[in-house]
This record gives C-alpha cells, sequence and structure tokens, in this order.
C-alpha cells in the first residue's frame, strides 16, 4: 500500500475532532486567512517534546506517542508541541508522533520555546546580536558562561537575519508538518535579555540585545521618520541615561534625559502612578518594541499563517505570555491595579520589547494568552483582567494559564478561586501546565482533583459557569 500524503493521513485518521465541528469562521481582518473559532473552554495542555532519542522527558517513536497520547485521550483538545532539536533524525521522531497525535484527535501547536537558532546552519557574524555593558560598551550578545564555548545570541530586530533563518525554518519543518499542525504558539517570546531577573526589580535597556549595528541603521530610519529630535538637532544614536556612559560608547550613544522608568516597585504601589519614559526614551521604547513585533514575532506568525492557509484544522497563532514581563505597567488601565506584596510582580513588558496593546492588533495573531504563576493572591486576577481588556479591545481570542503547578500537587483551595476567576473573566481558551501533572504516574497526580478539575471543565464548556 502507497504511503498516505499528510493530507490523506489526516482525512483517513478522522482529522482535529474541532476541525470536524462545524465551520464558523473568525472574525479577521481583510487579506488575512479565514480561521475557525476556538470553543469554549478549548484546554491547551504543555508541555510535548520530541527529540532523536528518548531524553530529556522526550518522545522519540511511536509507540511511546501511542502510549502517551492513549493516557490522554477525550481530556484535552491540544498540546503544545516542540522538538528538541530539528536535525533530520529529530523531525523524523517528531513527524511520527506528530501522526499519532492527530490520529488522537489531538490539534498540536508548534512552540518557540527554547528555538535552536543554529539548528538551521551557521549563522552569518552580522546576524549576531549586541548588549551594551553597564559602563557604555557595547560588546556581542553571548550566553555563554565563563570558560565554555560561545554561545552567540541571534539578532532577532535585524531583518535580513530572521528573513534567512525564518526561510530555513519553513523549508525544514514548517513545509514538512504541513497539515499535521493546528497552530502556532509563542512562548514567552520577548526580547532577549542578559542579567538576571528579579520580580520587583526593572529589566535595564542596556542588558537588552539591541544594540546591533543594523539596529542602529533601523533607528536612525525610525528617528528621521518620526522626527526626533533633542536639543533641536535629529537623533542618530543609541541612548543612554547617564551622560557619563557615552565616553565607552565610541561614537555610537548619546545622552538623553526621560528614561524615568523605576528601579524597583514596592508592593501597594499602583502601577499606574509609576513613572513613564518621555521623550526620546518613549521613541526608543516603540522603536524596539515595534521592531520586535515586525522582524520576529510578526513575521513568523505571517509565515505559518501562509504556509497552512489552506489547511481546515489549522486554528492560526497564539501569543502566550508570562504576565510580569508581557503585560506593559504603561497600558494597566485599572486605577486601583496594585503590586502585589505576594511575589512582588511588575508589569515589565516594554522594557522586555513586548507592546502587548500593539501584539494584540498584529492580523497575523488570533490568540493572546496570560500564563500567571499560582497563587491567586498575587493579584492575579488583576493581570487576567487587562490581559483580557486589551485583547477583546483587538478583537482577538483570549486565553488565561492559572493552572499552573509546577513542582506541586493541585490544591482544593486555589481552584476554587481559579474556575471563580475563570467564570469572571470567560476566557475561550484555557491553558494548563505540565501535563505530566494529569497522568496517574506522576508523584503529584490526585485523582479526586483531577475528577474536578474535568467537571468543572465540562459544566464551564456548557455555558453552566
Amino acid at each position: 500500500m502507497s504511503e498516505l500524503s499528510r493530507r490523506g493521513f489526516i482525512k483517513a485518521a478522522g482529522g482535529s475532532a474541532l476541525a470536524l465541528a462545524g465551520r464558523v469562521s473568525a472574525q479577521v481582518p481583510p487579506g488575512v486567512g479565514r480561521r475557525p473559532r476556538l470553543p469554549r473552554g478549548y484546554l491547551l495542555v504543555q508541555d510535548l517534546g520530541t527529540y532523536n532519542t528518548s531524553r530529556f522527558g522526550a518522545l522519540s517513536t511511536a509507540a511511546e506517542a501511542e502510549e502517551t497520547f492513549s493516557k490522554l485521550d477525550g481530556r484535552l483538545n491540544a498540546l503544545e508541541f516542540a522538538s528538541l532539536y530539528y536535525g533530520a533524525h529529530d523531525l523524523r521522531a517528531h513527524e511520527a508522533v506528530a501522526r499519532v497525535g492527530v490520529a488522537h484527535k489531538v490539534d498540536l501547536w508548534a512552540s518557540t520555546f527554547q528555538f535552536k537558532f543554529r539548528a538551521f546552519g551557521a549563522p552569518r557574524p552580522e546576524f549576531q546580536a549586541h548588549v551594551m555593558e553597564a559602563d557604555g560598551h557595547i560588546v556581542p550578545a553571548d550566553r555563554a558562561k565563563a570558560g565554555a564555548s560561545p554561545d552567540p545570541v541571534f539578532d532577532v530586530l535585524n531583518p535580513e537575519a530572521t528573513e534567512w533563518l525564518l526561510g530555513e525554518y519553513r523549508k525544514t519543518y514548517l513545509e514538512r508538518m504541513q497539515g499535521l499542525l493546528a497552530g502556532l504558539f509563542f512562548n514567552e517570546d520577548c526580547v532577549p535579555y542578559l542579567a538576571p531577573v528579579a520580580n520587583k526589580r526593572r529589566f535595564d535597556y542596556w542588558r537588552n540585545a539591541t544594540f546591533s549595528p543594523r539596529v542602529l541603521g533601523l533607528w536612525r530610519v525610525y528617528c528621521k521618520e518620526h522626527n526626533v529630535v533633542a536639543g533641536g538637532k535629529p537623533v542618530d544614536r543609541f541612548p543612554v541615561h547617564d551622560p557619563q556612559l557615552v565616553a565607552n560608547g565610541g561614537g555610537l550613544t548619546a545622552y538623553f534625559p526621560g528614561w524615568n522608568t523605576p528601579k524597583t516597585i514596592e508592593a501597594g504601589q499602583r502601577f499606574s502612578q509609576l513613572p513613564r519614559a518621555e521623550g526620546v526614551w518613549r521613541h526608543w521604547d516603540d522603536f524596539v518594541c515595534g521592531t520586535y513585533l515586525k522582524h520576529w514575532i510578526g513575521r513568523l506568525a505571517q509565515l505559518a499563517n501562509e504556509v497552512n492557509r489552506k489547511e481546515s484544522g489549522w486554528k492560526g497563532v497564539a501569543y502566550f505570555g508570562l504576565h510580569y514581563w508581557s503585560l506593559p505597567y504603561e497600558q494597566i488601565a485599572n486605577p486601583e491595579f496594585r503590586v502585589p506584596a505576594t511575589h512582588g510582580w511588575g508589569a515589565w513588558g516594554r522594557q522586555r520589547g513586548l507592546d502587548l496593546q500593539r501584539l494584540a492588533a498584529h492580523p497575523d495573531v488570533d490568540i493572546l494568552i496570560c500564563e500567571t504563576y499560582p497563587p491567586m493572591a498575587a493579584n492575579l486576577e488583576d493581570f487576567v483582567a487587562e490581559y483580557a481588556r486589551i485583547a477583546r479591545a483587538a478583537g482577538k481570542t483570549f486565553g488565561v494559564m492559572l493552572h499552573r503547578d509546577d513542582k506541586w500537587a493541585l490544591k482544593p483551595e486555589e481552584e476554587q478561586r481559579r474556575w471563580a476567576a475563570i467564570a469572571k473573566y470567560q476566557p475561550t481558551l484555557l491553558a494548563r501546565y505540565p501535563r505530566q501533572r494529569m497522568l496517574p504516574d506522576d508523584k503529584f497526580y490526585n485523582p479526586e482533583l483531577e475528577k474536578l478539575f474535568a467537571e468543572r471543565l465540562a459544566q464551564y464548556r456548557r455555558g453552566a459557569t
């Protein structure tokens, strides 16, 4: 018997259960392929990885996939689906596992988590990002620890770099997996940051990977087009907040006042009252966020939709962002939303190159998912409310992750609070992490609470809550 094509295989296997359950089209801007709406209570669970061998928690064979998907039958709609690498052996395993998932009528969302840039070939030297040291020196960005081999950071703001990479990604992955995937899942994507992070502390602009020669050229074009001037002169250098840093900038930097971003925040502070960037610095944030969206998130989203436009099971592109580094405090509308005492979460979206309003407005991004970290007492409801407002104002599908149980079990009190928030904000999509907590062989598995979760999910899908 001849081997079925991917599309033929999907038809023979029954395809995605959701794709077969009606063809109500989403409202999308003109010129964008129409993608089906997700049903209420669409459950997307993280994460399922594949690899060329069964290591690091990844699957490598169809038999392993059959065992895994059998345990999840009827319990979810979709899985975040990632390959740990993109070599020939890795993708053979990835495709084999995908075929089993499709046969079990599970939607597979390709993930950007831990995207391996070097898997697609050695990038040219000019595609390496640059960062600024605390003293003002601009240096190539490298994640390698002392004594380790170089690990250059890819310049996701560089249009030539991303076009090269995404061209390879299309040939190597997207076209090969066409018909087996249901969507693209951006997992916490933001501008690379090369410094330790803390909830209450801002992200310092100089440690963002935004200072390459190519980015400087783009910044100069932006300043010219937006008539960015300071002291009566056109701005044509990277901004720094301290005049003493200019001496080490190699002629590429200039001092401008107005950065204003608070170094730390304290519990009880109102986000709406925090100081904001002004003047050249407001333009710099606009530029970084806009350039990152245009050349990375937007370009990859456009590509994924383009390749899969004719696939009936394709549901589009979702952006999944951790609340404290994807929601910008500058875009919070609730004047009573305060920095939580629990965890002390900030809202540093624009400091990570993520403008949520602009992201929501992008025509190739269909879904915004607010990822949170328990407990609910950490003002999570306020984060969810702002995310929902921004997503819905742009006409996009809203999703939320409240069931995040990294290294602990479901808790009855927390479950009550989670489902109360879900009932209040009515997300279409529910995300859950990790997949292992749903399986009986996990040490944190709780059959009673899993049953309760399933019951409440069923009620929510019926519109009972």
